[in-house]
């Protein structure tokens, strides 16, 4: 459920208005840090290696699952592709229809159904929308309500273990998964808070191969970050 919508507002106030304010963005393990809303609108040729390789590899009925402000969406649209942008956020919906994307649902993905998709892209840390790492297995299972036969699902995702790194090694917490985050976001003065996840590599293959999905890893960046390929075996 959208409650006040930060991230919405500031991408309506950046394309409407071109007068946006910085966002800023943190969790409970990590400083605050700023978000030029302009990265939000970056091109291709500014997005990192791990998005745009998902979008070469996009193909077929592609459903893409978080689009914000559709730039994967659009994209993809101008290359040809049948691409259809899931999002939440009632304000980023219309933003995406002024943009001129085509097809555009505004729906929770968990509530979304009644199509098949070739592939479905959770880009930017698109995992963390179930959450909690132990509601992957839900994300799966609707994965294989929504994925054509030969279809693929293209997540990105990110290891936070080098955050519980001291001198003295690791010290991972011991009540629950450690890339489950407070994630907060802070715009014009007000804050909101959501919960977040960021699943390391192997944590998520394993919850693809118990729910029937094979996984490759297809891209990885310096920063710890990498692009996971699922198929259903």
């Amino acid at each position: 459920m959208v409650k006040k919508d930060l991230f919405g507002q500031a991408l309506h106030d950046y394309w409407y208005h071109n007068k946006p304010e910085d966002l800023y963005t943190w969790t409970h393990l990590t400083d605050k840090e700023k978000l030029p809303v302009s990265y939000l609108f970056r091109s291709y040729n500014q997005m990192p290696e791990t998005e745009q390789k998902a979008l070469q590899i996009a193909s077929g009925k592609i459903l893409d699952v978080g689009a914000g402000s559709g730039i994967h969406s659009l994209y993809l649209q101008n290359k040809g592709k049948d691409v259809t942008a899931l999002e939440l956020s009632p304000i980023s919906c219309q933003l995406m229809k002024d943009r001129g994307i085509k097809k555009i649902i505004n729906q929770d993905f968990f509530d979304f159904s009644g199509q098949k998709f070739d592939t479905v892209l959770f880009l930017m840390n698109g995992i963390g929308i179930i959450e909690k790492a132990i509601y992957a297995d839900r994300l799966f299972q609707k994965l294989k309500e929504l994925l054509t036969s030969q279809g693929q699902a293209l997540i990105h995702s990110s290891d936070l273990e080098y955050l519980y790194q001291t001198d003295a090694g690791n010290h991972l917490p011991t009540n629950g998964y450690y890339g489950d985050v407070d994630f907060y976001i802070s715009y014009k003065g007000q804050i909101e808070r959501f919960e977040w996840t960021y699943i390391d590599e192997q944590t998520l293959k394993n919850f693809a191969r118990q729910n029937g999905f094979q996984s490759k890893k297809i891209a990885e960046s310096i920063y710890g970050d990498f692009l996971l390929q699922v198929k259903l075996k």
